[in-house]
């Protein structure tokens, strides 16, 4: 079936539109596609309400650009013609002509000639069916974000993917008790205008359907199931199944295992994440073959949580930025506190709010390597976000030195609750300190608490002396010296220079970097600069210091571990 793009207010169904119709006197005709697309061949279709064509003398004329191809009289009701429209040929409305047995009847302005049309493919499915449909577009500008594609009542395009101005995917789920039968296809360019594929999908007759139970499952936990199904054919490969929520696939719910039972029948067991967002799930069971989708199969329902699952996690940092255009030197100081409990099952193999730099063994020993493939990256796991907790309006750093005190927040996208505060200054961040953290309390969440020295600071408060970095551009056939106000950082903390940038010997990925005894002065040699390519590269310095182990006194989960760092960063080049 040859599809055709319209700009045009034209709604959509499952019968035929008779779009265009002229009465000639006491006949009316109708035709059906009203419409083609340059350099498309299509079928159209023309009836009449009473006996009007020869079984043997019919032709029909669509005007100068459209070839006529075939004519095939089913009945004097009903007449078929293939045409193939050219490339070239005026667009807009054209009467179509048609003679009969030496009767000769004309449709005005019946038939029009647009500039875009695509192609559906597969274009079919069956009722209960979840399928990939590619669109191939001809004179068309898909657009990401935009553009969107419609199937009619009982399919629901669960995700569009736009490849390029001409290609685009749609994952389609058709409803178990949709209507068979053909329907037009429809697609929202996004601006007002959406065009039509007429008769471009067809629903079979032939149905498959899917029920699982149980109805509810609760976070946390690990859940038997069943699928019984119809049509399937689940011995034909091993089935995966996939959960929806609202907001399209969630990998929040790992299936442990599947057993299937025969062609129609498996059950398995699923781990809810303490973290499963709550509410109705889709479940869809994929084969080799196919895909059915069971809608709102079950209901999320949420679980408890106790003072033996608390994680903590702590930030107190100084991050500076050097503008390399404007060489404005931007100064963060953030303190951060949340209270958490950590996903269960696991996602990711995170572990807290990032990994302290290696251990710095020996001093002054520099070195240029390569990211190992895959990494920088956040990973490709998308995981939920765990449960957080209230402790109250506040919580606080305090130690000898100063109060920092940080507000609740809640970040209504994540639906995360964390403490925060992003006014501080340098003044606040009083280097060389173990801060207690307090936690003021809250019913239904953290009650009041003490928790003495976990918070540091690092040693000393330092600065970049040179070279200017806003600017440089660096000969990688010299030496980079450099010179930084001494941090103090042996033997609690360390002290660390990297330039991350393209490496000469293979174009992939790398750094140049060192932990230099905290005197003051360092240096790369040209050997190693010069392993680098010539380019922009990113500027890391910065020293780091690490806490004690710690958790909340009812916690079994004691190896939280607060850090801080003072970070300097920007870009330069190198020549």
């Amino acid at each position: 079936m040859i599809a055709v793009w319209l700009f045009a207010s034209i709604g959509c169904s499952n019968d035929k539109i008779q779009d265009t119709q002229t009465e000639v006197g006491n006949k009316v005709l109708g035709l059906y596609p009203p419409a083609g697309g340059l350099g498309t061949s299509v079928e159209v279709e023309i009836e009449a309400n009473r006996p009007t064509f020869s079984l043997r003398d019919t032709s029909v004329d669509f005007g100068e650009g459209i070839t006529v191809d075939r004519v095939e009289v089913d009945d004097n009701l009903h007449v078929r013609t293939q045409i193939t429209i050219a490339a070239d040929a005026e667009l807009g409305g054209r009467d179509v002509s048609i003679l009969s047995d030496g009767a000769s009847y004309s449709m005005e302005d019946s038939f029009s000639i647009v500039s875009e049309s695509f192609i559906i493919d597969p274009p079919n499915g069956k009722m209960g069916e979840l399928i990939e449909v590619g669109i191939l577009g001809k004179n068309t500008v898909f657009e990401p974000g935009r553009t969107w594609p419609n199937f009619g009542n009982d399919i629901e395009v669960l995700d569009f993917t736009v490849l390029s101005d001409t290609l685009a995917e749609a994952r389609i789920s058709i409803a178990p008790d949709a209507a068979p039968g053909w329907r037009n296809v429809t697609v929202d360019s996004g601006d007002g205008n959406y065009s039509v594929l007429y008769d471009g999908f067809k629903i079979d007759r032939v149905s498959l359907a899917a029920s699982f139970d149980p109805l509810e499952a609760e976070q946390g936990k690990q859940v038997e199931f069943t699928i019984r199904a119809r049509g399937t054919d689940f011995l034909s490969s091993n089935p995966r199944i996939i959960f929806f929520d609202r907001f399209g696939e969630n990998p929040d719910i790992v299936i442990n295992d599947i057993t299937v039972l025969d062609a129609e029948n498996l059950y398995g067991r699923m781990t809810l994440s303490n973290a499963a967002a709550l509410g109705n799930r889709d479940v869809v069971i994929e084969t080799i073959s196919e895909s059915v989708r069971v809608p709102d199969a079950f209901e999320v329902i949420g679980g408890d949580w106790d003072l033996s699952q608390v994680a903590i996690s702590l930030d107190f940092s100084v991050r500076r930025v050097i503008d390399p255009t404007t060489c404005e030197l931007i100064e963060r100081v953030n303190a951060y506190a949340m209270f958490y409990v950590p996903l269960n099952p696991p996602c990711g193999g995170g572990g807290g709010m990032g990994q302290p730099p290696p251990s710095p063994t020996p001093y002054d020993n520099n070195g240029v390597f390569e990211y190992p493939q895959g990494s920088g990256g956040g990973g490709e796991e998308d995981c939920p976000f765990p449960l957080t907790l209230p402790a109250g309006d506040f919580v606080w750093f305090e130690s000898d030195a100063n109060i920092v005190p940080l507000q609740k927040t809640f970040d209504g996208a994540s639906g995360t609750i964390y403490y925060t505060n992003n006014n501080l200054t340098l003044n606040d961040y009083v280097a060389g300190q173990m801060y207690d953290l307090h936690t003021q309390g809250e019913e239904g969440g953290l009650g009041e608490y003490l928790l003495e020295g976990v918070q540091p600071t690092v040693p000393a408060h330092w600065d970049w002396l040179s070279p200017n970095l806003c600017g440089l551009s660096h000969d990688r056939s010299t030496d980079f010296e450099f010179r930084w106000t001494p941090a103090m950082t042996y033997p609690d903390a360390i002290f660390a220079v990297f330039m991350d940038g393209i490496l000469e010997v293979n174009g992939n990925p790398g750094f140049a970097g060192t932990f230099p005894w905290d005197d003051g002065q360092h240096q790369f040699l040209s050997s190693e600069m010069s392993q680098l390519q010539a380019g922009p590269l990113d500027f890391r310095a910065y020293s780091y210091i690490e806490g004690p182990e710690f958790g909340l006194p009812d916690s079994v989960i004691q190896d939280n571990q607060s850090d801080s760092v003072f970070i300097l960063s920007t870009m330069f080049s190198v020549e």
